[in-house]
Protein backbone atom coordinates (compact mmCIF):
# COMPACT_ATOMS: atom_id res chain seq x y z
CA UNK A 1 0.00 0.00 0.00
CA UNK A 2 1.41 3.35 -1.10
CA UNK A 3 0.58 6.82 0.59
CA UNK A 4 -2.34 7.80 -2.07
CA UNK A 5 -3.78 4.40 -1.38
CA UNK A 6 -3.44 4.80 2.75
CA UNK A 7 -4.91 8.23 2.46
CA UNK A 8 -8.03 7.32 0.08
CA UNK A 9 -8.94 4.45 3.39
CA UNK A 10 -8.35 7.11 5.92
CA UNK A 11 -10.75 9.80 4.04
CA UNK A 12 -13.35 7.29 3.73
CA UNK A 13 -12.95 6.28 7.61
CA UNK A 14 -12.96 10.09 8.46
CA UNK A 15 -15.94 11.43 6.77
CA UNK A 16 -17.91 7.99 8.36
CA UNK A 17 -16.81 9.19 11.78
CA UNK A 18 -17.47 13.46 11.40
CA UNK A 19 -20.91 12.46 9.89
CA UNK A 20 -21.95 10.28 13.01
CA UNK A 21 -19.78 12.61 15.27
CA UNK A 22 -22.05 15.48 13.93
CA UNK A 23 -25.11 13.58 14.70
CA UNK A 24 -24.20 13.40 18.27
CA UNK A 25 -23.36 16.72 18.56
CA UNK A 26 -26.51 17.83 17.50
CA UNK A 27 -28.39 16.26 19.51
CA UNK A 28 -29.66 14.08 16.69
CA UNK A 29 -30.01 9.74 16.92
CA UNK A 30 -26.60 8.40 16.46
CA UNK A 31 -24.67 5.30 17.49
CA UNK A 32 -21.50 5.23 20.00
CA UNK A 33 -21.26 1.60 18.79
CA UNK A 34 -20.68 3.05 14.91
CA UNK A 35 -18.18 5.93 16.26
CA UNK A 36 -16.28 3.52 18.39
CA UNK A 37 -16.00 0.91 15.33
CA UNK A 38 -15.18 3.38 13.18
CA UNK A 39 -12.52 5.01 15.16
CA UNK A 40 -11.18 1.30 15.88
CA UNK A 41 -10.47 0.97 11.64
CA UNK A 42 -9.20 4.53 11.86
CA UNK A 43 -7.13 3.18 14.55
CA UNK A 44 -6.16 0.12 12.56
CA UNK A 45 -5.04 2.62 9.77
CA UNK A 46 -3.05 4.55 11.36
CA UNK A 47 -1.03 1.68 12.99
CA UNK A 48 -0.55 0.57 9.30
CA UNK A 49 0.95 3.93 8.29
CA UNK A 50 2.98 4.35 11.12
CA UNK A 51 4.79 0.85 11.06
CA UNK A 52 5.65 1.95 7.53
CA UNK A 53 6.26 5.96 7.32
CA UNK A 54 7.46 8.89 8.84
CA UNK A 55 6.92 10.96 5.98
CA UNK A 56 5.75 13.95 5.16
CA UNK A 57 6.15 15.08 8.92
CA UNK A 58 2.88 16.92 8.44
CA UNK A 59 0.91 13.78 7.57
CA UNK A 60 2.73 12.07 9.93
CA UNK A 61 2.08 14.69 12.99
CA UNK A 62 -1.16 14.13 12.02
CA UNK A 63 -1.74 10.58 12.33
CA UNK A 64 0.36 10.49 15.64
CA UNK A 65 -2.73 12.95 16.83
CA UNK A 66 -5.27 10.57 15.40
CA UNK A 67 -3.78 7.43 16.34
CA UNK A 68 -3.79 9.05 20.19
CA UNK A 69 -7.59 9.80 19.37
CA UNK A 70 -8.66 6.64 18.10
CA UNK A 71 -7.42 5.09 20.87
CA UNK A 72 -8.85 7.27 23.56
CA UNK A 73 -12.26 7.87 21.84
CA UNK A 74 -14.46 5.45 24.27
CA UNK A 75 -12.99 7.82 26.88
CA UNK A 76 -13.96 10.56 24.73
CA UNK A 77 -16.93 9.36 24.20
CA UNK A 78 -17.56 8.76 28.10
CA UNK A 79 -16.55 12.19 29.04
CA UNK A 80 -19.42 13.36 26.64
CA UNK A 81 -21.98 11.11 27.99
CA UNK A 82 -20.96 11.34 31.75
CA UNK A 83 -20.89 15.13 31.52
CA UNK A 84 -24.65 15.33 29.71
CA UNK A 85 -26.18 12.43 32.87
CA UNK A 86 -24.20 14.13 35.51
CA UNK A 87 -23.57 17.75 34.93
CA UNK A 88 -26.87 18.33 36.25
CA UNK A 89 -28.94 21.03 38.39
CA UNK A 90 -32.04 20.86 40.39
CA UNK A 91 -33.00 24.43 38.87
CA UNK A 92 -34.54 24.10 35.19
CA UNK A 93 -34.74 25.64 32.43
CA UNK A 94 -37.58 25.00 29.30
CA UNK A 95 -39.01 22.76 31.82
CA UNK A 96 -35.94 20.42 32.09
CA UNK A 97 -33.04 20.37 34.43
CA UNK A 98 -29.73 22.42 33.51
CA UNK A 99 -27.39 20.16 32.13
CA UNK A 100 -24.00 20.60 30.75
CA UNK A 101 -25.48 21.54 27.15
CA UNK A 102 -28.37 24.06 28.37
CA UNK A 103 -26.11 25.98 30.95
CA UNK A 104 -25.37 28.78 28.53
CA UNK A 105 -28.72 29.31 28.00
CA UNK A 106 -29.97 29.22 31.40
CA UNK A 107 -27.01 31.93 32.17
CA UNK A 108 -27.85 34.30 29.83
CA UNK A 109 -31.89 34.21 30.83
CA UNK A 110 -31.67 33.88 34.69
CA UNK A 111 -32.16 37.65 36.20
CA UNK A 112 -31.09 35.89 39.66
CA UNK A 113 -27.49 35.85 40.26
CA UNK A 114 -27.97 33.33 43.01
CA UNK A 115 -29.50 30.72 41.09
CA UNK A 116 -26.59 31.10 38.90
CA UNK A 117 -23.88 31.09 41.47
CA UNK A 118 -25.58 28.00 42.66
CA UNK A 119 -25.61 26.08 38.91
CA UNK A 120 -21.93 27.26 38.42
CA UNK A 121 -20.78 25.67 42.23
CA UNK A 122 -22.94 22.46 41.63
CA UNK A 123 -21.40 21.86 38.00
CA UNK A 124 -18.08 22.56 39.71
CA UNK A 125 -18.78 20.16 42.59
CA UNK A 126 -19.82 17.66 39.86
CA UNK A 127 -16.74 17.32 38.44
CA UNK A 128 -15.52 14.79 39.95
CA UNK A 129 -17.35 12.59 37.70
CA UNK A 130 -15.84 13.85 35.14
CA UNK A 131 -12.12 14.60 36.35
CA UNK A 132 -11.18 10.37 36.12
CA UNK A 133 -12.33 10.63 32.83
CA UNK A 134 -10.09 13.35 31.75
CA UNK A 135 -7.55 12.63 33.23
CA UNK A 136 -6.83 8.96 32.08
CA UNK A 137 -7.68 10.02 28.51
CA UNK A 138 -4.67 12.19 28.80
CA UNK A 139 -2.32 9.95 30.45
CA UNK A 140 -3.56 7.60 27.83
CA UNK A 141 -2.51 9.82 25.26
CA UNK A 142 0.88 10.85 26.62
CA UNK A 143 1.67 7.30 26.64
CA UNK A 144 0.88 6.59 23.32
CA UNK A 145 2.92 9.50 22.10
CA UNK A 146 5.65 8.24 24.23
CA UNK A 147 5.82 4.88 22.52
CA UNK A 148 5.46 6.53 19.04
CA UNK A 149 8.84 8.31 19.87
CA UNK A 150 10.21 4.88 20.92
CA UNK A 151 9.33 3.49 18.35
CA UNK A 152 10.32 6.53 15.56
CA UNK A 153 13.83 6.36 17.58
CA UNK A 154 16.04 5.68 14.48
CA UNK A 155 14.38 8.17 12.07
CA UNK A 156 14.23 11.68 11.64
CA UNK A 157 11.38 11.62 13.84
CA UNK A 158 13.50 10.27 16.48
CA UNK A 159 15.55 13.35 16.91
CA UNK A 160 12.81 15.37 18.07
CA UNK A 161 11.23 15.28 21.53
CA UNK A 162 7.75 13.78 20.55
CA UNK A 163 4.78 14.52 23.19
CA UNK A 164 1.17 16.05 22.92
CA UNK A 165 2.76 19.39 23.63
CA UNK A 166 5.55 19.02 21.25
CA UNK A 167 3.82 17.92 18.47
CA UNK A 168 1.41 20.67 18.42
CA UNK A 169 3.86 23.57 17.88
CA UNK A 170 5.50 21.60 15.19
CA UNK A 171 2.26 21.53 14.02
CA UNK A 172 2.07 25.15 14.57
CA UNK A 173 5.00 25.73 12.60
CA UNK A 174 5.83 27.46 16.24
CA UNK A 175 8.93 26.90 18.99
CA UNK A 176 7.95 26.40 22.36
CA UNK A 177 10.15 29.72 23.49
CA UNK A 178 8.33 31.94 21.14
CA UNK A 179 4.76 30.62 22.13
CA UNK A 180 5.48 31.02 26.16
CA UNK A 181 6.50 34.50 24.77
CA UNK A 182 4.00 35.62 22.72
CA UNK A 183 0.82 34.21 25.32
CA UNK A 184 2.48 35.58 28.43
CA UNK A 185 3.08 38.87 26.13
CA UNK A 186 -0.39 38.73 24.81
CA UNK A 187 -2.04 38.39 28.76
CA UNK A 188 0.22 40.40 30.75
CA UNK A 189 -0.70 43.36 28.39
CA UNK A 190 -4.05 43.25 28.16
CA UNK A 191 -4.92 42.44 32.22
CA UNK A 192 -3.96 45.90 33.56
CA UNK A 193 -6.58 47.61 30.97
CA UNK A 194 -8.56 44.45 31.31
CA UNK A 195 -9.11 44.43 34.87
CA UNK A 196 -10.31 48.26 34.80
CA UNK A 197 -12.59 47.33 32.16
CA UNK A 198 -14.11 44.55 33.96
CA UNK A 199 -14.82 46.78 37.24
CA UNK A 200 -16.88 49.41 35.19
CA UNK A 201 -18.11 46.95 33.03
CA UNK A 202 -19.69 44.87 35.92
CA UNK A 203 -20.71 47.88 37.45
CA UNK A 204 -22.54 49.60 34.28
CA UNK A 205 -24.83 46.42 33.71
CA UNK A 206 -24.27 44.15 36.76
CA UNK A 207 -24.39 46.85 39.97
CA UNK A 208 -21.70 45.05 41.42
CA UNK A 209 -18.23 43.67 41.30
CA UNK A 210 -17.74 40.70 38.84
CA UNK A 211 -17.98 37.33 40.90
CA UNK A 212 -16.12 33.64 39.63
CA UNK A 213 -19.79 32.54 38.40
CA UNK A 214 -19.60 35.70 35.45
CA UNK A 215 -17.75 33.79 33.65
CA UNK A 216 -16.62 34.65 29.61
CA UNK A 217 -19.60 33.03 28.66
CA UNK A 218 -22.44 34.96 30.75
CA UNK A 219 -20.35 38.35 30.02
CA UNK A 220 -20.72 37.35 26.02
CA UNK A 221 -24.77 37.40 26.32
CA UNK A 222 -24.60 40.22 29.40
CA UNK A 223 -22.62 42.64 27.68
CA UNK A 224 -25.04 42.80 24.63
CA UNK A 225 -28.13 42.29 26.65
CA UNK A 226 -28.47 46.46 25.52
CA UNK A 227 -28.97 45.94 22.05
CA UNK A 228 -31.31 42.50 22.26
CA UNK A 229 -34.19 44.96 21.13
CA UNK A 230 -31.92 45.99 18.00
CA UNK A 231 -30.29 42.71 17.10
CA UNK A 232 -33.53 40.68 17.71
CA UNK A 233 -35.10 41.12 14.28
CA UNK A 234 -31.96 40.17 12.25
CA UNK A 235 -31.87 36.67 10.83
CA UNK A 236 -28.08 35.59 11.44
CA UNK A 237 -28.26 33.00 8.92
CA UNK A 238 -29.68 35.14 6.28
CA UNK A 239 -27.24 37.68 6.58
CA UNK A 240 -24.37 35.65 6.48
CA UNK A 241 -25.81 34.20 3.40
CA UNK A 242 -26.22 37.63 1.78
CA UNK A 243 -22.18 38.11 2.51
CA UNK A 244 -21.14 35.16 1.32
CA UNK A 245 -23.30 34.97 -2.14
CA UNK A 246 -21.85 38.68 -2.67
CA UNK A 247 -18.37 37.20 -2.42
CA UNK A 248 -19.29 34.64 -4.87
CA UNK A 249 -19.20 31.64 -2.58
CA UNK A 250 -20.79 28.28 -3.00
CA UNK A 251 -23.89 27.96 -0.09
CA UNK A 252 -25.13 25.16 -1.48
CA UNK A 253 -21.48 23.01 0.22
CA UNK A 254 -22.58 24.68 3.41
CA UNK A 255 -25.57 23.29 5.62
CA UNK A 256 -26.80 25.38 8.56
CA UNK A 257 -29.27 23.22 11.87
CA UNK A 258 -29.77 25.92 14.04
CA UNK A 259 -32.81 23.81 15.77
CA UNK A 260 -33.06 24.40 20.30
CA UNK A 261 -32.36 20.50 21.03
CA UNK A 262 -31.61 19.62 25.05
CA UNK A 263 -28.95 17.55 24.24
CA UNK A 264 -27.05 19.71 21.39
CA UNK A 265 -23.80 21.03 21.89
CA UNK A 266 -23.99 24.42 23.66
CA UNK A 267 -21.23 26.50 21.75
CA UNK A 268 -21.16 26.93 17.79
CA UNK A 269 -19.87 24.52 15.91
CA UNK A 270 -18.24 23.76 12.53
CA UNK A 271 -18.12 20.34 10.76
CA UNK A 272 -15.68 20.03 7.79
CA UNK A 273 -17.36 16.08 6.63
CA UNK A 274 -16.12 16.21 2.99
CA UNK A 275 -14.17 18.74 2.26
CA UNK A 276 -14.76 21.04 0.28
CA UNK A 277 -18.04 19.69 -0.77
CA UNK A 278 -20.34 18.92 2.52
CA UNK A 279 -19.79 21.38 5.57
CA UNK A 280 -22.45 21.60 8.12
CA UNK A 281 -22.61 24.52 11.31
CA UNK A 282 -24.35 23.97 14.57
CA UNK A 283 -25.02 26.54 16.78
CA UNK A 284 -28.12 27.43 18.74
CA UNK A 285 -29.69 30.69 20.18
CA UNK A 286 -28.26 32.15 23.03
CA UNK A 287 -29.10 36.01 22.57
CA UNK A 288 -29.41 38.20 19.52
CA UNK A 289 -25.97 39.24 18.79
CA UNK A 290 -23.62 36.56 20.35
CA UNK A 291 -26.26 34.24 17.57
CA UNK A 292 -24.72 37.24 14.86
CA UNK A 293 -21.29 36.77 15.99
CA UNK A 294 -21.20 33.05 15.98
CA UNK A 295 -23.10 32.37 13.05
CA UNK A 296 -20.64 34.84 11.50
CA UNK A 297 -17.65 33.07 12.87
CA UNK A 298 -18.59 29.39 12.21
CA UNK A 299 -19.62 30.63 8.56
CA UNK A 300 -15.75 31.93 8.41
CA UNK A 301 -15.09 28.07 8.88
CA UNK A 302 -17.34 26.44 6.15
CA UNK A 303 -16.12 29.65 3.90
CA UNK A 304 -12.82 28.21 4.43
CA UNK A 305 -13.77 24.72 4.07
CA UNK A 306 -15.30 24.76 0.61
CA UNK A 307 -12.26 27.20 -0.56
CA UNK A 308 -9.85 24.36 0.19
CA UNK A 309 -9.15 22.91 -3.66
CA UNK A 310 -10.36 19.07 -4.24
CA UNK A 311 -7.38 18.23 -5.48
CA UNK A 312 -4.97 18.71 -2.78
CA UNK A 313 -3.40 15.95 -1.19
CA UNK A 314 -5.66 14.72 1.48
CA UNK A 315 -3.90 15.33 4.44
CA UNK A 316 -3.53 19.25 3.30
CA UNK A 317 -7.03 19.08 2.93
CA UNK A 318 -7.97 17.81 6.25
CA UNK A 319 -4.99 18.88 8.70
CA UNK A 320 -4.70 22.26 8.88
CA UNK A 321 -3.35 24.03 11.90
CA UNK A 322 -5.21 24.87 14.30
CA UNK A 323 -3.41 28.84 14.01
CA UNK A 324 -4.58 28.84 10.26
CA UNK A 325 -8.36 26.99 10.87
CA UNK A 326 -9.32 30.14 12.85
CA UNK A 327 -7.83 32.63 10.92
CA UNK A 328 -10.89 33.30 8.60
CA UNK A 329 -13.49 32.04 10.64
CA UNK A 330 -12.40 35.13 13.21
CA UNK A 331 -11.93 37.73 9.98
CA UNK A 332 -15.79 37.00 9.30
CA UNK A 333 -16.63 37.30 12.70
CA UNK A 334 -15.03 40.44 12.83
CA UNK A 335 -17.68 42.15 10.39
CA UNK A 336 -20.31 42.22 13.01
CA UNK A 337 -17.69 44.28 15.27
CA UNK A 338 -17.42 46.55 12.17
CA UNK A 339 -19.41 50.48 12.76
CA UNK A 340 -19.09 50.80 8.92
CA UNK A 341 -20.08 46.79 8.36
CA UNK A 342 -23.24 47.32 11.18
CA UNK A 343 -24.27 50.78 8.91
CA UNK A 344 -23.80 50.12 5.45
CA UNK A 345 -24.73 45.55 5.48
CA UNK A 346 -26.96 45.55 8.43
CA UNK A 347 -29.01 49.22 8.44
CA UNK A 348 -28.16 49.89 12.26
CA UNK A 349 -27.49 53.74 11.59
CA UNK A 350 -27.71 54.97 15.56
CA UNK A 351 -24.18 56.37 16.48
CA UNK A 352 -24.75 56.30 20.14
CA UNK A 353 -25.98 52.61 20.31
CA UNK A 354 -22.69 52.17 17.87
CA UNK A 355 -20.94 53.97 20.04
CA UNK A 356 -21.89 51.81 22.97
CA UNK A 357 -21.59 48.48 20.97
CA UNK A 358 -17.96 49.44 20.00
CA UNK A 359 -17.18 49.82 23.72
CA UNK A 360 -18.60 46.22 24.54
CA UNK A 361 -16.98 44.84 21.81
CA UNK A 362 -13.68 46.14 23.23
CA UNK A 363 -14.38 44.51 26.41
CA UNK A 364 -15.30 41.37 25.07
CA UNK A 365 -12.12 41.20 22.92
CA UNK A 366 -9.85 42.00 26.46
CA UNK A 367 -11.65 39.31 27.68
CA UNK A 368 -10.77 36.96 25.00
CA UNK A 369 -7.41 37.25 25.24
CA UNK A 370 -7.26 37.17 29.31
CA UNK A 371 -9.17 34.17 29.06
CA UNK A 372 -7.45 32.30 26.34
CA UNK A 373 -3.88 33.18 27.64
CA UNK A 374 -4.98 31.87 30.92
CA UNK A 375 -6.19 28.67 29.57
CA UNK A 376 -2.82 28.14 27.03
CA UNK A 377 -0.49 29.07 29.65
CA UNK A 378 -2.65 25.91 32.08
CA UNK A 379 -2.85 23.64 29.12
CA UNK A 380 0.91 23.88 27.82
CA UNK A 381 1.83 23.15 31.49
CA UNK A 382 -0.23 20.17 32.15
CA UNK A 383 1.20 18.61 29.39
CA UNK A 384 4.84 19.87 30.10
CA UNK A 385 5.39 19.50 33.79
CA UNK A 386 3.09 16.59 33.66
CA UNK A 387 0.09 18.18 36.08
CA UNK A 388 -2.32 16.02 38.26
CA UNK A 389 -5.74 17.43 38.27
CA UNK A 390 -5.30 18.78 41.38
CA UNK A 391 -1.96 20.88 40.58
CA UNK A 392 -3.66 21.99 37.27
CA UNK A 393 -6.71 23.10 39.18
CA UNK A 394 -4.87 25.30 41.07
CA UNK A 395 -2.97 26.62 38.71
CA UNK A 396 -5.79 27.26 36.60
CA UNK A 397 -7.00 29.57 39.67
CA UNK A 398 -3.56 31.39 40.02
CA UNK A 399 -3.30 32.24 36.33
CA UNK A 400 -7.43 33.31 35.91
CA UNK A 401 -6.55 35.29 39.40
CA UNK A 402 -3.36 37.03 37.78
CA UNK A 403 -5.18 38.30 34.89
CA UNK A 404 -8.57 39.38 35.87
CA UNK A 405 -8.36 39.74 39.20
CA UNK A 406 -10.73 37.01 40.31
CA UNK A 407 -10.65 34.06 42.36
CA UNK A 408 -12.42 31.42 40.29
CA UNK A 409 -12.52 27.89 41.53
CA UNK A 410 -9.65 25.80 39.26
CA UNK A 411 -12.21 23.13 38.38
CA UNK A 412 -13.79 25.26 35.98
CA UNK A 413 -11.35 24.54 33.26
CA UNK A 414 -13.09 20.86 33.05
CA UNK A 415 -16.30 22.47 32.57
CA UNK A 416 -14.90 24.45 29.54
CA UNK A 417 -15.85 22.94 25.80
CA UNK A 418 -12.24 22.42 24.44
CA UNK A 419 -10.16 22.36 27.85
CA UNK A 420 -10.80 18.97 28.88
CA UNK A 421 -10.56 17.50 24.87
CA UNK A 422 -8.39 18.74 23.08
CA UNK A 423 -5.08 18.10 23.06
CA UNK A 424 -4.04 21.86 23.00
CA UNK A 425 -6.30 24.60 20.16
CA UNK A 426 -6.56 27.11 22.81
CA UNK A 427 -3.38 28.99 22.02
CA UNK A 428 -5.04 29.09 18.04
CA UNK A 429 -7.55 31.17 18.66
CA UNK A 430 -4.92 33.91 19.95
CA UNK A 431 -2.62 33.44 16.68
CA UNK A 432 -5.52 33.47 14.38
CA UNK A 433 -7.09 36.86 15.78
CA UNK A 434 -3.51 38.19 15.06
CA UNK A 435 -3.59 36.91 11.72
CA UNK A 436 -7.14 37.59 11.40
CA UNK A 437 -6.32 41.23 11.74
CA UNK A 438 -3.16 41.22 9.98
CA UNK A 439 -5.66 39.74 6.60
CA UNK A 440 -8.33 41.97 7.42
CA UNK A 441 -5.78 45.35 7.14
CA UNK A 442 -4.49 43.40 4.01
CA UNK A 443 -7.67 43.18 2.26
CA UNK A 444 -8.29 46.79 3.09
CA UNK A 445 -5.44 47.89 1.40
CA UNK A 446 -6.35 45.90 -2.06
CA UNK A 447 -9.91 46.27 -2.13
CA UNK A 448 -10.93 49.32 0.69
CA UNK A 449 -12.59 49.54 3.84
CA UNK A 450 -15.74 47.68 2.83
CA UNK A 451 -14.02 44.95 1.07
CA UNK A 452 -16.56 42.33 1.80
CA UNK A 453 -18.84 44.09 -1.06
CA UNK A 454 -16.83 43.50 -3.51
CA UNK A 455 -16.96 39.83 -5.65
CA UNK A 456 -13.05 40.26 -6.39
CA UNK A 457 -11.80 40.12 -2.77
CA UNK A 458 -14.06 36.85 -2.09
CA UNK A 459 -12.22 35.30 -5.49
CA UNK A 460 -8.53 36.49 -3.59
CA UNK A 461 -9.83 34.86 -0.51
CA UNK A 462 -10.44 31.94 -1.75
CA UNK A 463 -7.20 31.83 -3.75
CA UNK A 464 -5.67 32.36 -0.46
CA UNK A 465 -7.51 29.42 1.03
CA UNK A 466 -7.16 27.28 -1.72
CA UNK A 467 -4.31 25.18 -0.58
CA UNK A 468 -5.10 24.10 2.95
CA UNK A 469 -2.65 23.26 5.21
CA UNK A 470 -0.01 24.69 2.28
CA UNK A 471 -1.24 28.11 2.76
CA UNK A 472 0.85 31.04 2.26
CA UNK A 473 0.69 33.15 5.55
CA UNK A 474 3.96 35.64 4.53
CA UNK A 475 0.87 36.91 1.67
CA UNK A 476 -0.52 39.13 4.73
CA UNK A 477 0.65 38.45 7.92
CA UNK A 478 3.92 38.84 10.17
CA UNK A 479 2.62 37.66 13.32
CA UNK A 480 2.84 40.93 14.78
CA UNK A 481 0.36 40.87 18.41
CA UNK A 482 0.90 44.51 18.66
CA UNK A 483 -1.26 45.19 15.38
CA UNK A 484 -4.33 43.35 17.17
CA UNK A 485 -3.58 44.45 20.69
CA UNK A 486 -3.66 48.13 19.32
CA UNK A 487 -7.47 47.72 18.69
CA UNK A 488 -7.89 47.09 22.08
CA UNK A 489 -5.11 48.96 24.54
CA UNK A 490 -2.59 51.06 24.18
CA UNK A 491 1.12 48.91 24.01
Amino acid sequence: MNILQWCNIDECLLIAETDEVYKKYAGLNYSNESILSIAKLRLLNSELFLKNYTEPLDLFLSVVENFADSSTKDLELKLHDIRTKKIVSKYKFNNKNINWNTWRQFNNSEKNSQKRKEVFDEFIEKTKYISPIIYNRFEKIRSLYSTIQSICSNTSIGSNYLDPLSGYLMNEKITYTKFINFVKYMGNNSSKTFKQSLQNMSGEILKRNAEYYDDFYFFRNMAYKDFDKTFKKINAVKEVKKILKILNFDLNRINFDIENRQNKYPSPICFFVRIPYDIRILYKSESPYFDLQGCFHESGHAMHAISISPEKEYWKKYYIPMGIAEIFSILLERLTKKRIFLKSSIGITDDKLLDKLESRNNFMDLFFVIFYSANALMKSSFWKNHLSIEASNLLYSKLVKDFTGIEIPGGYWMLHHILPEAIMYVPSYLFAAVRAKELDIHLQNIFGETWWKDKESGEYLQQIMSPGADIDLSVFSKFDSDIFLKEIISV
